[in-house]
């Protein structure tokens, strides 16, 4: 989780009117040898990462949901389902005959007039083969169903009706897909949308958005191997905001990215201006009011309507905003807990990150649950309460456990505090303003211009680049020259740590998604929810961090201690090697024939947790051993802008999964369908860790000796 971007040992010391001398010197207000202000501590940071990682498992799944039926108005509703043929020409993908079937849903039977419409062919004579299918109960395997071919007219209407808010008639219906010809056929599948506004009620192979598939020639095809099958269903819970997988991932980059970002300036804050105590509170009561927004966004006509998504966008600001006050002060106050050199320190911040990475365990069984099982905005509206107990229990316990840790660094800081409190608030209900009034479509379609215009786009890319090395130069002349080198290797770390992040946080943007659409959940008749698996890391953390801890000890006491580039290599290649059961999934998963085991994806977890735990040290606790004295806090901040660039990165990179699916993106490697994306970090993963096992003996010679 976030442990490995959090310092083990906080340079600051704002507002530790005790000077750093523990609560009891005599031991009678410690529990297990640490402060019991400690373990206060522990408690709130579990419910704040509870509040975090339950709404961002949420998140992209939430806003890429299908429009539920049940929640329209009487009437008629009309969606068309498209399937585009993909073949080849000259070796490039061209787009063959659209078949569009027109779905209806008739709301109150009776004001119902008998559709018409059916099939539109475009482009020439179809290759592929439809025949209508029907579920009825499985006789091999008694308590499922099976789908069956029927002599129903493939090309006939699809109409689904009932009452208002259910239950519906032909709720599930399917197509068998065959391919009669000598050579595969890309197929292409999706509610066709002529703006982002409009509704998609149906989900097709359980995606809410559009899915590619490979039809294999019927020759092919061995007795194991079932048809292509493409069944449709109503969207049964609650409304999500349809956006486009790409537009999702985007803004989840942003929002992750924004989260590391703000906590430079509320640390600045903090630290000057009102103490970590008032930031604290500040941070928290924000976040619990973002959490509340969101909940109340998912409410009524708000779900589904502009100024729902506008409350929304309003909601996220105030969370990023919350973060930026509460993410850096908590582990500063683990430090004030403590004189300087004080050896159970280290063993603070154990216990406090185990906090870290309890809530992050279980918000999914809560927020996640209630969000995919009974409503969205219940889900949202969770974290919010798990901020406010953490809240809670540190007002009620500060006085007693906390006194004098955080004041504010100068008098007046309460009437600072509110400025702080309102001008948040103000400023993320202009944010809500401004998306609803269209900007940020305006700048989106400037990124869909860059995009395409690669030689502006690299041009762009090259000026930037340019320009941070060339600070990057002059920042090391100004330094002294025993310092330089030590500054090379944390620059070189951040990078490499940039890398490592892009990829990791795909967990909550492509492999949650795939998890949700393309993995086979069930356990007898229960489907596990698809935002459980986020928190199999935090889990995983709990088992296999005192093993780590036990290796690098054992390993230290024998001189053989992996130095910080090799555990850095280690953590990019274990990553890769996680990324290799996500490329045999998609692998399997190719056409929609069939789903992958969730086994691939716990593993995927397994395996990137181990990474984590190797490449952890080489966080902000090195910055702060290596960097010189009167530029840590700078560095301290690159290292958090570094964060973000990783975060906004690997969203952006998430928002391409459909073009790279689709052949639209080119790749060097053609494993089909997503396998191609996953096998992108299976290559940058272990590229880069290989590239910095090369660099290690070169990393060691500048890296700072013990003793200077």
């Amino acid at each position: 989780m976030s442990n490995s971007n959090t310092p083990s040992k906080p340079s600051s010391t704002a507002g530790n009117s005790t000077g750093g001398v523990p609560l009891s010197a005599d031991g009678s207000g410690e529990l297990l040898g640490h402060p019991k202000g400690l373990f206060l501590l522990f408690l709130v940071e579990m419910w704040e990462r509870f509040s975090y990682y339950g709404m961002r498992a949420l998140l992209v799944l939430y806003l890429i949901a299908a429009f539920a039926v049940k929640e329209l108005a009487p009437g008629s509703y009309t969606n068309e389902l498209e399937m585009t043929e993909i073949r080849q020409a000259d070796g490039k993908d061209v787009d063959g005959p659209t078949r569009v079937q027109t779905l209806y849903v008739s709301i109150a039977p009776n004001d119902f007039k008998t559709p018409t419409g059916g099939v539109v062919w475009t482009g020439g004579e179809s290759v592929l083969k439809f025949q209508r299918l029907r579920e009825q109960p499985s006789v091999a395997e008694p308590g499922k169903t099976e789908w069956v071919p029927v002599e129903t007219d493939p090309n006939s209407v699809v109409v689904v009706s009932g009452p208002e808010g259910g239950p519906f008639e032909n709720d599930r219906f399917g197509w068998m897909i065959t391919n009669p010809s000598e050579a595969t056929v890309k197929l292409r599948i999706g509610v066709k949308r002529p703006s982002d506004e409009a509704r998609p009620y149906f989900l097709f192979n359980d995606s809410p958005t559009s899915l590619a598939a490979e039809i294999k020639p019927d020759k092919e095809l061995t007795e194991k191997d079932k048809p292509f099958q493409v069944i449709g269903r109503l969207n049964d819970v609650q409304s999500g905001r349809f956006w486009s997988r790409a537009s999702a991932s985007t803004l989840y980059g942003w929002y992750t990215g924004l989260a590391y970002l703000f906590p430079i300036l509320g640390g600045l804050i903090a630290d000057k201006l009102i103490g970590t105590h008032r930031s604290m509170l500040v941070g928290g009561i924000l976040i619990s009011i973002g959490h509340v927004i969101l909940g109340i966004s998912g409410m009524g006509e708000l779900s589904h309507n502009p100024m729902g998504m506008s409350l929304f966008m309003m909601g996220l600001a105030v969370i990023v905003l919350g973060t930026g006050h509460f993410k850096p002060t908590v582990s500063v106050m683990v430090g004030q807990l403590y004189p300087p050199g004080d050896p159970r320190r280290d063993g603070a911040f154990t216990i406090f990150y185990m906090g870290i990475n309890l809530g992050a365990f279980l918000c999914a069984f809560v927020c996640g649950t209630l969000g995919e099982k009974v409503g969205w905005h219940y889900g949202f509206a969770s974290a919010a309460v798990g901020m406010l107990l953490g809240l809670g229990l540190y007002v009620v316990g500060k006085p007693r456990y906390l006194a004098g840790i955080g004041d504010a660094p100068r008098p007046g800081a309460g009437s600072i505090t509110l400025m702080f409190f309102v001008a948040a608030l103000v400023l993320s209900a202009c944010f809500g303003i401004v998306y609803h009034m269209g900007v940020f479509d305006k700048v989106q379609q400037g990124i869909a211009t860059l995009q395409a215009n690669p030689t502006l786009s690299w041009t762009i890319i090259g000026v930037l680049l340019a320009g941070i090395l060339g600070w990057v130069g002059w920042f090391l002349s100004v330094n002294e020259p025993q310092d330089r080198g030590p500054v090379i290797t944390i620059f070189v770390f951040m990078l490499f740590n940039a890398f490592f992040w892009i990829a990791f946080e795909q967990a909550g943007s492509s492999v949650n998604i795939f998890t949700e659409q393309n993995t086979d959940r069930y356990i007898g008749s229960f489907e596990v929810p698809a935002t459980w698996f986020q928190s199999v890391n935090a889990g995983l953390i709990f088992i296999l961090a005192p093993l780590f801890s036990w290796i690098w000890t054992g390993l230290g006491k024998r001189g053989r201690n992996p130095s910080q580039p090799v555990k850095i290599a280690l953590g990019l290649i274990f990553l890769g090697l996680g990324f290799l059961f996500m490329v045999w999934a998609g692998r399997l998963t190719v056409g929609g024939a069939a789903k992958a085991s969730m086994m691939l994806i716990v593993a995927t977890y397994f395996w990137h947790t181990v990474g984590e735990l190797c490449l952890s040290p080489t966080g902000l606790s090195y910055v702060t051993k290596a960097a010189p004295v009167k530029f840590v806090s700078l560095l301290m901040g690159i290292w958090f802008v570094s964060s973000f660039i990783a975060n906004l990165g690997g969203g952006l990179i998430a928002s391409q999964v459909e073009k790279i699916e689709r052949g639209a993106i080119k790749l060097p490697w053609s494993f089909g369908g997503q396998a191609d994306f996953f096998f992108l970090f299976v290559v940058s993963s272990i590229g880069s860790g290989l590239l910095i096992l090369i660099l290690t003996p070169l990393l060691k010679k500048l890296m700072r000796r013990p003793n200077d």
